[in-house]
């Protein structure tokens, strides 16, 4: 209903594309097709009814999206259903990889220069994401998701426990008719050394069950022979996931809806490490599995306030171990190894080369189990109240009670092993509030977030930061928009870092080999970000974004070694920082043939830490000034593009380009000369999805030809190390004879009974060749997948 100026909200309108109709007694009614509902956003619409004394026609107007809206006041990326569907990746994660603010490392999501546990990872805006470990507890697939919003680095007051990005992932809404789909995906057509084992299959359906009540339920299942493909398959690197998503909606009002989903997930496979090449199957392997439960019910008063409550309990369980040989079906779930039957691992003469070599082990087992387990029960309001047509006011309140059990098996020695088994039960509260202004060609966001911390240890108090939000853009003409954002981020440190192994101190004096000691007495990490930006529509069909920030992040955790008695040991504390800066440059552009995106971007990511665990996974000691991190890479550049061709069938794109990562090379005598001093070669990849849709009767089928790697580049993402130089002639002087316990014919080139230094100086170099992981220091090659989607 419109207010005497004509003026009229329509709240909660689920996202998707709509026809909105115009109505009014003695005018012509207008209907609006094309029009697209984004999550936090408004669509406005701009008509006017045409006076007339008879019934006619409905004009027909096919809107189209508008590039500018002045409500952004930061940077947002939206991936839609219909890009979704093409995009050369599986889980819903990989759904922003090809985001101009997004870098990839070691299979890991980094937003604008920080750490990969910065980002939160939502479905229909509840957290998906493991507090104790920072890992997704779920993964589902693509096929769910109607559309990704993405926002890196500046994000609204509502939006807590992140620093770097937020990614939203809404899911299908139920439809109003009955709607099956079947979809397949395999790679096993390809040869040997293309063919990494890799089938896809899922399926979905739509079921009205009553006038107001539908539903939808997916499956998804998913087997690699090896999930992390490098230069060619490798061994104990199977992979099987499966995973369940269900929704009903009901609409008991007019003005109410109510919505019940529930997802589970689990995910199995096993690892590769070089050092644990003789005797691999006495090497880690994973379990995880998740599942969540929600209920969300909006309720509208009226056309000017909106009111949500959710209800949602999330509970992740992940062990890993050394799993039983043998196989598994689909369903079956690896089973472990007895935990107390582990043995200390070692190396030794007797493999094929018969040196002794430190990189290798030949006997023993991977020296840890674990079996954690979270849950994680949340309840959440808000309101959005319009309190007039340029004034907005959003709030809402959270409570969150966690629940961690955990326990860990740590074979520190030959002799001895550390049990670390607890219970804890933190809890969060926050509280919002943003004010909306809407006026003329201005739009500002002022808003902030109340977060409460604490750890349940009666020692320690408890935390609560306050992170103020300010977002402003201007209309400068109607195809130019600028915008200024500044926010604070706060995120809590992973409950593992604080509770991990804690209560064990202090250790007695038997142990050696000491584990990463918790520290309850962690504060949040915090960050504070500045960005500017400026968004233009250069013509019709081209449209141009630049966008400029810059970030201080402080109290990142990160270890120290702790000097004690009867063992020092490395604990974490608040004690690292970074410094990141960029500039995002996106072109946009469509028309009749090419639809598509170029993005490029220039980026500065330095720190005093890459992640929490660095100084206990190299020999380096900290730095007294920062450097680049790991995961720092200089120039960026994203294409992505949709070309029409012919007899309906269409050519996806997917191009990316960049350089590669630091890294530290070896000095003299295996000292470092400097951290990340150098880079990795040149980075370039380039996918492509070929469709073509054909329809037999009421049934639609869909055939893709999935190309990843197309030109076959294989370049080096991590340095081949250790080096023959390192080998040195002198360094080998002993001679074994046949009667010695060290002897081994393998390294007796000659067989006379005696290896010399020369002979065993020979063998060494060999052993060391054979201990550079050179295939994972590449990427796959070209591998092709053949997909059918079928639709009734």
């Amino acid at each position: 209903m419109a207010d005497k100026g004509g003026d009229f909200f329509i709240l909660n309108v689920p996202v998707g594309t709509y026809t909105l109709e115009v109505s009014c007694v003695g005018y012509q009614s207008k209907q609006i097709q094309n029009v697209i509902i984004e999550i936090d956003k408004t669509t406005r619409l701009s008509l006017v009814l045409s006076e007339t004394v008879i019934e006619i026609e409905p004009i027909i107007v096919i809107r189209e999206r508008p590039f500018l809206q002045k409500e952004e006041v930061s940077a947002i990326y939206i991936v839609r259903r219909e890009e979704i569907a093409y995009m050369p990746i599986d889980y819903a994660l990989g759904i922003v990889a090809f985001q101009p603010s997004v870098v990839r490392f070691s299979n890991a999501i980094h937003v604008r220069g920080g750490r990969a546990t910065e980002v939160l990872y939502m479905i229909d805006n509840v957290s998906i994401i493991d507090p104790q470990t920072g890992d997704m507890a779920i993964h589902l697939s693509k096929g769910i998701i109607d559309e990704v919003i993405f926002f890196p680095g500046s994000f609204d007051a509502e939006y807590g426990r992140a620093m770097s990005g937020v990614i939203n992932m809404i899911t299908t809404r139920p439809l109003d008719q009955f709607r099956p789909q079947l979809y397949g995906k395999t790679e096993k057509i390809m040869p040997y050394y293309y063919d990494f084992g890799y089938e896809n299959y899922q399926s979905s359906i739509h079921v009205p069950l009553a006038r107001q009540l539908r539903g939808f339920v997916s499956i998804d299942l998913m087997h690699a022979d090896d999930w992390d493909p490098k230069l060619f398959i490798l061994p104990h690197k199977q992979r099987d996931d499966y995973s369940l998503y269900g929704k009903l909606l009901f609409t008991p009002l007019s003005n109410m809806t109510v919505t019940l989903s529930g997802a589970q997930s689990r995910s199995q496979f096993d690892r590769y490490d070089t050092r644990w090449k003789f005797i691999v199957d006495n090497y880690r392997s994973d379990l995880r599995q998740g599942n969540l439960q929600a209920l969300n019910i909006s309720y509208l008063p009226n056309s000017m306030s909106l009111f949500n409550a959710t209800l949602s309990r999330l509970y992740t369980r992940r062990k890993y171990g050394v799993r039983q040989s043998g196989s598994y079906g689909l369903f079956d779930d690896f089973s472990f190894v007895d935990y107390t039957t582990l043995r200390w691992s070692s190396g030794g003469f007797k493999n094929a080369y018969g040196v002794s070599y430190p990189d290798f082990y030949i006997i023993g087992d991977y020296p840890e189990y674990q079996d954690k387990t979270s849950q994680i029960y949340k309840i959440t309001a808000s309101t959005d109240l319009h309190l007039s047509n340029y004034y907005e006011i959003k709030a809402g309140l959270e409570y969150v009670f966690f629940d961690f059990e955990n326990f860990a098996y740590f074979v520190s020695d030959t002799a001895y092993q550390l049990i670390d088994e607890y219970q804890y039960r933190p809890k969060e509260h926050s509280f919002f509030v943003q004010h909306n202004l809407d006026y003329k060609i201005f739009y500002i966001k002022i808003g902030g977030r109340f977060d409460y911390f604490s750890a349940i240890i009666d020692t320690l108090e408890s935390n609560t930061i306050f992170s103020p939000r300010v977002g402003f853009s201007c209309m400068i003409t109607d195809k130019l928009l600028l915008r200024i954002n500044y926010g604070q981020y706060v995120q809590p440190p992973l409950y593992d870092q604080m509770y991990g192994y804690y209560g064990l101190l202090p250790f007695p004096e038997y142990i050696t080999d000491v584990p990463i000691i918790g520290n309850p007495t962690l504060v949040p990490e915090k960050t504070k970000s500045y960005e500017i930006g400026i968004l233009g529509e250069l013509s019709h069909n081209l449209a141009a974004t630049i966008n400029a920030y810059y970030k201080d992040v402080s109290d990142l955790v990160g270890t120290r070694l702790i000097v004690a008695t009867p063992h020092d040991y490395y604990s974490y504390f608040n004690v690292e920082y970074a410094n990141i800066k960029g500039i995002e440059t996106v072109l946009e552009f469509h028309n009749a043939i090419f639809t598509g995106k170029f993005s490029y971007t220039l980026s500065y990511a330095r720190g005093t830490s890459s992640y929490a665990e660095e100084y206990t996974d190299t020999n380096f000691i900290p730095p007294a000034t920062d450097y680049y991190l790991d995961f720092d890479q200089r120039h960026r550049i994203f294409l992505q593009g949709i070309i029409n061709t012919p007899w309906q069938t269409k050519l996806h794109l997917f191009a990316y380009f960049g350089n590669g990562f630091p890294y530290t090379p070896p000095g003299p005598e295996g000292e470092y000369e400097g951290r990340n001093i150098e880079q990795l070669p040149f980075q370039r990849q380039i996918d492509c999805v070929l469709s073509r849709s054909f329809k037999i009767g009421r049934i639609s089928l869909e055939a893709t030809i999935e190309i990843l790697n197309l030109l076959d580049a294989r370049y080096e993402i991590s340095p081949l190390l250790p080096f023959d130089s390192d080998v040195h002639m002198w360094e080998f002087s002993d001679y074994i004879s046949i009667t010695d316990e060290y002897y081994h014919p393998a390294a007796d080139l000659n067989h006379d009974g005696l290896i010399t230094p020369y002979e065993y100086f020979v063998v060494y170099k060999e052993i060391n060749r054979e201990s550079i992981d050179w295939v994972n220091c590449y990427t796959a090659p070209r591998r092709l997948r053949i997909g059918v989607t079928i639709h009734y």
